[in-house]
This record gives C-alpha cells, structure tokens and sequence, in this order.
C-alpha cells in the first residue's frame, strides 16, 4: 500500500515527505514523457510530437483517474518496470552478449535470475488482477487509531 498514508496527519516530517514525493513524482513526469516520445517516434517515423504527446498525456490521465488508491499503482509499477528492470534485462543481456550454448556453466546462473525475475513479476500481476476488485477498499484518507490516540493524549 501507500507506505505514507500509514502516519498521521499532523506529523510534520511525514507532510515534508509527502510534498517531496509529491515534487518529485511532478518533475518526473516530463522527462518520462519525453523518453516514451522518444520511443513511439524511432518505431513509427510519421508521428508528430504533438499527437504522440497528447496520446501519451491523455492514456496516463485516463489511466490515473481510474482509481485514486495509490498502492495499486505503485504495486503494478514495481511488477512491471522494476522487477524486469532488476531482473530480467540484465540477465538476458548477459546470457545475449555470452557465447555459448544457452544451459552452459556461465550462463546458468543468469538463467535462473531471468526465470525468477519472470517468475516474480507474472505472479505479481497475476495477484494484482486477481485482488483487482478490492481496490475501492483502499485506506486513503482514513485517520489511523493510533493517530486518536496521540492527539488525545495530548490534549489530556
């Protein structure tokens, strides 16, 4: 889930963090657009910059405004772009650039990590479509008890 909705409100180290991530998730954005413009232009030649622009900031609103819990989609960012990032690219890199057969001794080990990495990321998108329909019970903007508790006592 959202690992900063699980603080109080009124935890001013938390707030800092939030409006950090908040700055930092804004000033990304951009130059993320720009590497996928980048992309989309080397595949399909004929695309302009301005329709490959607004495909791609209208695909990411409409796909942001589909739900509003933040956990679900940190969780589908991690299975798929970290998991193959970490994984799966480096070890197939590896086992491309190698010569030899595919099952020889240097390459085995790579092997395992791209299935494990395949592995990992195919589970965790299967979870998240299967837990797709719990979505709406997401805790956002629910004041946690032990936040009652800390403003009562020291109210007391």
């Amino acid at each position: 889930g959202d690992l900063l909705e699980n603080y109080c409100w009124d935890d001013d180290l938390m707030n800092a963090a939030r409006i950090a991530f908040s700055l930092t998730i804004l000033f990304t954005f951009p130059i993320e657009c720009l590497v996928t413009r980048a992309v989309i232009s080397q595949a399909y030649r004929p695309v302009s910059h301005f329709l490959s622009t607004i495909v791609i900031v209208g695909s990411t609103f409409l796909i942001s405004i589909s739900t509003d819990c933040l956990g679900v989609v940190l969780e589908l960012n991690g299975v798929v772009s970290a998991v193959p990032l970490a994984f799966v690219l480096p070890a197939a890199s590896y086992i491309k650039l190698e010569e030899g057969s595919l099952l020889s001794k240097r390459k085995l080990p790579a092997l395992g990590v791209a299935l494990f990495g395949t592995l990992v990321a195919t589970l965790g998108l299967a979870t998240i479509v299967s837990t797709f329909s719990t979505v709406d019970r997401c805790s956002h903007g629910h004041i946690m008890p032990y936040c009652y508790k800390l403003s009562n006592q020291t109210t007391d």
